[in-house]
């Protein structure tokens, strides 16, 4: 049987990518009706940069174990599913990039739909291979909202230096979109590529 995490995911991996790559096309060609300024570059860089950290330190606990083992300590204390929460927050500092709240609607709205989903299907496997030691996380532990009182740290933890390298690397696929976010809107601003919607 393959591994969850290299075949399950993968739709959902693929399916927010293409998301990702229209929201960049969609700041290339659709205005906002009210410019973005440092008014929401600021908090949109802020959320941005906190699921980097958030989704670097997750996979800290994480990588490596989720198969074998279920982790209940660190962000996972917090709440079944953190790198999903931490991966909402990136996208949102995103489309707040855009300026546009129908962007910003639309994008909570599909990005919400894709790890509902996700972490339905991951919940699943988790109980049918994990059983009662399973259930029993769920239960006292909540699927998406963190709860500060359960915060809890292992005294030791075994850390990988290529799975710590990747999770850099996919953390900072976040400011990569930024970036070419903003070349996109900045094509657009400058007239090299057209305007063909506006949007609220």
């Amino acid at each position: 049987m393959r591994r969850m995490t290299r075949s399950a995911s993968t739709p959902r991996l693929r399916l927010t990518q293409l998301y990702f790559l229209a929201l960049l096309a969609a700041a290339a060609v659709c205005a906002p009706q009210h410019p973005p300024g440092a008014a929401l570059q600021a908090p949109a860089v802020l959320l941005i940069a906190f699921a980097c950290l958030g989704r670097i330190w997750c996979s800290v606990f994480i990588a490596g174990r989720k198969d074998s083992t279920i982790v209940t300590d660190g962000p996972y204390a917090l709440c079944r599913h953190p790198l999903y929460v931490l991966s909402f927050v990136g996208g949102l500092g995103l489309a707040l990039a855009t300026g546009s709240m129908t962007i910003i609607v639309i994008t909570a709205i599909v990005l919400a739909l894709l790890f509902a989903g996700a972490a339905r299907r991951e919940e699943r496997w988790l109980a049918a291979h994990h059983g009662e030691a399973y259930a029993t996380y769920a239960r006292s532990t909540a699927r998406w909202w963190p709860a500060s009182s359960r915060w809890s740290l292992p005294e030791t933890l075994v850390v990988h230096p290529a799975v710590l390298w990747k999770a850099f690397v996919d953390a900072g696929a976040f400011f990569l979109l930024y970036a070419l976010l903003l070349i996109a809107q900045a094509l657009r601003t400058s007239g090299i590529v057209p305007t063909l919607l506006v949007l609220p």
